[in-house]
């Protein structure tokens, strides 16, 4: 009678383990799923992932920089590290990292002047988010 009570105590024990471990993946997953989705403000400059390839989301910030009247004085292109550089209207300079990363996914990273400029930075991502069909919100 013991050994089947401790035979049905070890097969719950094990059941919750493997339980628990798949709902750990199951929340990994929905947090970067969220993640995409969301806007980093880091040390003055304004990340975001976009489900997109390098070379859309690189035309997608190029058009951007243009509808903002960015003049752009550093566009270089690489499959899995670009950038641009320039200044804007008012004279603030202007930074652009795009970074390749796994499963078609680019990250944007975006500073306005020294310390940066949240308002500049959030409205440059959203011109982006147009340009690339992303729906706002």
């Amino acid at each position: 009678m013991k050994r089947s009570r401790r035979l049905t105590l070890g097969a719950v024990l094990l059941g919750m383990l493997f339980t628990a471990a798949c709902v750990e993946t199951v929340l990994i997953g929905l947090g970067a799923t969220a993640a995409l989705g969301t806007y980093k403000w880091m040390e003055g400059t304004m990340e975001k992932d976009y489900p997109r390839p390098m070379q859309d989301t690189y035309n997608a910030a190029i058009a951007a920089a243009k509808t903002l009247n960015i003049k752009v004085t550093t566009a270089q292109y690489n499959p899995l590290d670009s950038r641009l550089e320039g200044a804007h209207p008012d004279g603030t300079s202007f930074r652009a990292q795009l970074l390749a990363r796994p499963n078609q996914i680019t990250t944007v990273k975006v500073r306005f002047g020294m310390m940066g400029n949240i308002d500049y930075s959030a409205y440059y991502h959203r011109q982006i988010m147009q340009n690339l069909g992303i729906p706002a919100g």
